[in-house]
């Protein structure tokens, strides 16, 4: 088949008219999606560029979610710390108590006193949080990743606050001795330094009543001092909650810096976007004109022939 021969201008017009097309084209695809640079071949450069930023990004919120995750488990140890000195502090208003009490009374109160002290042993047991429990054992280690560099990061070792380790002397000394399970029923008489039970004291008598009294004071001063190491522990634990705290905020605010970064590098202005595309719509007009009239140049020759 014979090719077909285009005048010169005729030709130009056409392949104006293809440019102008492509333009069309690639204006209508950076509307559809927003993007500028879409693939390396819009330009290589500020696409690897971008997808390095954008990477970037998406690493560090892997990184803030278990960030965010380290201060849940922190939170619930500390909530855990709160109650138990909650229950403490009933232990010491029940010692108070057992003061002016009768011998029955004291009976009961000995029984609630170790109650508490089995319901602490129970919350310790039960403050886990994703398997890891930093209150029943010194080897429990809660370690979060701020970022791919290995050193980056925090680590929080756990406590063994188990009953024989919790309460305190009147010095600030865990005790020595079994642990709750197996001590449980010498609660008062062990931990709290009675030495026997509330109503082997015969409070009528003014001797024994004031070896009581002394002896509740003991151990109202241990359990003060249990409190303290409790505030102290939980103190620490909230200082670690606000440093990732500081650190999961940081990381939101860096990803919104990064993926900006990258959209900055890629993404199309809208506004000037729809501008080319009417511009280039009224060229393609424009060139359908001029196609016309070189048309028109070559029927008037052909008039002559007619």
């Amino acid at each position: 088949m014979a090719d077909i021969t285009l005048s010169d201008a005729v030709r130009s017009n056409l392949l104006s008219l293809q440019a102008t097309q492509g333009l069309i084209d690639r204006t209508q695809g950076r509307l559809s999606t927003g993007l500028r640079v879409a693939s390396p071949i819009d330009n290589a450069v500020q696409y690897f560029q971008a997808k390095s930023l954008s990477d970037r990004a998406a690493n560090l919120l892997e990184r803030k979610s278990a960030v965010d995750q380290g201060v849940q488990s922190l939170d619930a140890t500390l909530k855990s710390l709160e109650s138990i000195e909650d229950f403490v502090a009933q232990m010491k208003g029940i010692v108070d108590s057992a003061r002016s009490a009768d011998d029955t009374q004291r009976t009961e109160l000995e029984d609630q006193l170790k109650e508490l002290a089995k319901q602490i042993d129970k919350l310790i047991q039960d403050s886990t949080y994703q398997g890891l429990n930093l209150l029943n054992s010194g080897s429990s280690k809660l370690s979060v990743r701020f970022s791919d560099k290995s050193d980056s990061k925090l680590e929080v070792t756990g406590i063994d606050i188990n009953a024989s380790k919790l309460f305190r002397n009147s010095v600030g000394s865990g005790f020595l001795g079994k642990t709750m399970a197996a001590s449980q029923a010498l609660f008062v008489e062990s931990f709290l330094g009675f030495g026997t039970a509330f109503q082997n004291f015969n409070l009528t008598d003014a001797s024994e009543l004031a070896s009581f009294n002394a002896m509740a004071d003991r151990a109202v001063a241990r359990l003060d001092q249990t409190i303290s190491f409790l505030q102290s522990k939980a103190g620490s634990f909230a200082n670690n909650i606000a440093i990732l705290q500081v650190r999961s905020d940081f990381t939101q605010e860096y990803v919104n810096v990064l993926e900006t970064g990258a959209g900055k590098l890629t993404t199309a202005d809208l506004n000037e976007e729809g501008a080319n595309l009417l511009a280039l719509q009224t060229r393609q007009q424009l060139g359908i004109q001029s196609l016309a009239f070189a048309g028109q140049a070559e029927q008037s020759i052909l008039g002559l022939f007619r």
